[in-house]
């Protein structure tokens, strides 16, 4: 019985093995076909910009669809197209296309307009921008180019030349209007992930650069990586608590070295600068503008708030060719760092009407009047890739790569936090969810074979033991016992003796040839031996002649076999010699009803997979969610905070959009960061709906007026009589 129950059990390990083994290999492969892939955007194949030649994107909005070029803004989490009839003068015939095209939402059947409001970002920096907010449908790429459209998406119409081509926004915050019932509105890239078209909430962007090769097209993916525009390291940035500024570096060095071999310092101390797609420039300390001019020859231009290169300095610095490497780490000083090497190239740009009065060739380095305003724009990405991971809050930033035989796209997923599946890191980390499926699939497996092996073991060990499917030796004798009776008869193999009877003679005890050594041992009194052709029985001391059996089948004496239908047999156990009984041994019969045991093998409980299910989270929730306040009428400070807009006293007030200070007094620090879950932005005036507003088409494409802000101070601009051009 006991080797029946083990059979069962290797039996039940089988089958428990084999399911255990099916479940780990069909999960597995359900969670890798539900994993979508990351989104390439392709370029608009365009170069375009008021401040630099700059690859675009194209947009798919509204319906029927108008397409559109905007470049990528990492800040905003809301995107902005130039509207038709206020973005451009009615005489100027290429505004339109130099702008990236006009957007007209009287066009669009999917038009919702949500009223005007202040832009919110790029504040610190002196831009203080309008825009009629509202939901339409916004697609990536190109008409037929098979990328997603999403419905009553959030976006802005403008008209400022402050922010000449619109912008596609990769910042995941959700958008809360102040004062009105619908808050919380999810951004593009929140939609997408929640949606499940990409992976995660994570892009990887690099601006371009016409410079290299046969003009190098701007790269951005969504939900991951395009692998092959980089080389990889192993350093990562985490977020800096400031929601409206997280993407934050330190910027420990900067070095100059010229074709000579000559090194100059341009960075007196380390500082912690923000990675801002949204603008051009490299907005340092005053002190490392100073070294800037003194190292390349430049001239600053407090009109037009920029570093303007001649013809004569483009061919000396061009003729010099310097490098400019910039040494990042996750602090100021000190820690893990890495090197971002730009060519002279890469500051080599060229500004178009509005940004200057004419064409000009310009340094893209600004000044910064404190710590709120360091940022590297967008002319640092042209020799940089950026990785940001909006789920993990970290980043990296790794040195572009330019080979000309790389001609395909390796686009490399950022699995969720959410995902099942297991995550590796952005660079292609240790998969620890695959390691421990191999490990258990090994487990599984020798499980698996060992319980097979014991189960054809005992099968194998039962049939060894007996031919006719019978139990051996002691366990059978066991069994005969418990069921209460003796067996009836004697076994027919060569382990018993045959008894005869003789005829009229009497009877006398034969034994077979055969008998064992085993049975002669446990009864010398009794043996066998053969003489000539006869066997002979005898028995030791009787002192009685044997009665021979013939050996051949000549002999013809009379005997009488036990098995003679003539003659009553009497058997008796052949190891134990006795003497007849006088009347056979009773029959015992078991009834129909007996009640002895039955052993059964219970019914084992099944096996209970459980599933792990993690809700989605709400990936723009928590830190990354920033959160706004009206600013006063009139704004007492610029302090940076959280993006915030509100809206002037009077659209009376608002005038043609203007460019910030150059110098606004922000020597203050900027406001401590605020935890509300949302990002509001607060009206401008008039009604909400943005429908019959007086004085619309003005607010669309201006600012506050100058004297709304007195605490912005510097050189006027040469676009308007009282605010300086900011840039």
């Amino acid at each position: 019985m006991l080797s029946s129950w083990i059979e069962y059990f290797a039996l039940w390990l089988c089958i428990i093995s084999l399911a255990a083994a099916q479940d780990l290999a069909i999960v597995p492969r359900a969670a890798k076909s539900s994993l979508p892939k990351p989104i390439s955007v392709a370029p608009s194949q365009y170069w375009e910009g008021d401040d630099g030649p700059w690859s675009s994107f194209t947009l798919q909005v509204g319906t029927p669809v108008q397409d559109v070029r905007v470049f990528i803004s990492t800040a905003s989490q809301v995107s902005w197209v130039v509207l038709e009839g206020q973005g451009c003068r009615a005489n100027d015939a290429t505004c339109a296309s130099a702008r990236g095209g006009l957007f007209n939402m009287n066009a669009s059947s999917t038009w919702r307009s949500n009223g005007f409001w202040q832009l919110g970002n790029e504040r610190n920096l002196g831009i203080y921008a309008n825009g009629l907010f509202g939901n339409d449908t916004i697609g990536l790429g190109i008409q037929g180019s098979g990328g997603p459209s999403l419905a009553d998406q959030i976006m802005a119409v403008i008209g400022t030349e402050q922010i000449y081509v619109g912008m596609f926004a990769v910042n995941p915050k959700r958008t809360n209007y102040t004062g009105i019932t619908e808050q919380g509105q999810a951004s593009y890239m929140t939609t997408l992930k929640q949606q499940n078209l990409i992976p995660s909430s994570s892009f990887g962007y690099t601006a371009g650069a016409q410079y290299r090769l046969k003009k190098v097209l701007g790269s951005l993916t969504l939900g991951g990586y395009d692998e092959s525009r980089f080389t990889p390291n192993n350093m990562s940035f985490s977020f800096a608590p400031d929601t409206d500024r997280d993407i934050v570096v330190g910027i420990q060095s900067i070095t100059s070295t010229d074709k000579g071999g000559t090194k100059q310092d341009l960075l007196p101390t380390g500082i912690n600068a923000y990675v801002d797609s949204t603008i051009p420039q490299i907005w340092l300390p005053l002190e490392a503008c100073k070294a800037f001019e003194k190292a390349f020859g430049l001239t600053y231009d407090p009109e037009n708030s920029i570093y303007p290169v001649s013809d004569s300095l483009h061919q000396k610095l061009f003729a010099q060719n310097p490098s400019i490497s910039f040494t990042l780490g996750n602090a100021a000083s000190g820690g893990q760092t890495i090197d971002i090497t730009l060519p002279y190239n890469s500051f080599d740009l060229q500004a178009q009407p509005p940004f200057t009065s004419n064409a000009t060739k310009y340094f893209p380095l600004q000044r910064a009047m404190n710590d709120t305003q360091y940022t590297l724009g967008r002319a640092f990405l042209q020799e940089a890739y950026l990785i940001v991971d909006w789920e993990r809050s970290n980043f990296s930033i790794s040195q572009c790569l330019f080979d000309p035989n790389i001609s395909q796209e390796k686009l490399i997923p950022i699995k969720s936090v959410d995902s099942t599946s297991g995550q590796a890191d952005q660079h292609g980390g240790t998969n620890t969810g695959r390691i421990i499926g191999i490990v258990v699939g090994i487990v599984v497996a020798v499980l698996i074979l060992g319980g097979i092996a014991v189960f054809f073991y005992l099968r194998h060990r039962k049939r060894k033991c007996n031919p006719d499917g019978c139990t051996t030796g002691k366990d059978d004798e066991s069994e005969r016992i418990r069921q209460g009776f003796a067996k009836a008869e004697l076994d027919t193999d060569s382990r018993h003796a045959r008894y005869e009877m003789a005829g009229a003679e009497g009877h006398s005890e034969a034994q077979s040839s055969d008998v064992s050594l085993t049975e002669k041992n446990r009864h010398p009194s009794m043996h066998a031996e053969l003489v000539g052709d006869r066997l002979v029985g005898e028995l030791h001391g009787s002192g009685q002649p044997a009665s021979e059996l013939p050996a051949y089948k000549g002999f013809s004496g009379p005997y009488h076999e036990m098995y003679d239908p003539s003659t009553v047999p009497v058997e008796l156990p052949a190891d134990i010699p006795h003497e007849l009984p006088a009347s056979p041994p009773p029959v015992f019969r078991r009834s129909s009803n007996s009640s002895s045991a039955v052993f059964r093998s219970g019914n084992l409980p099944p096996v209970s997979h459980s599933s792990r299910s993690s809700p989605l989270r709400q990936l723009s929730g928590g830190r990354r969610s920033g959160n706004h306040r009206p600013a006063p009428s009139p704004p007492t400070s610029t302090s940076r905070g959280n993006s915030t807009q509100s809206r002037p006293s009077a659209p009376s007030s608002l005038a043609r959009g203007s460019r910030g200070p150059s110098s606004p007094d922000l020597s203050g620090t900027s406001s401590p960061r605020e935890q509300e879950p949302f990002s509001p932005i607060s009206p401008i005036g008039g009604s909400e709906d943005g429908t019959d507003h007086a004085g619309l088409f003005s607010l669309v494409r201006g600012l506050a007026d100058p004297a709304r802000h007195p605490e912005t101070s510097g050189p006027r601009s040469r676009r308007t009589d009282s605010l300086p051009r900011f840039r």
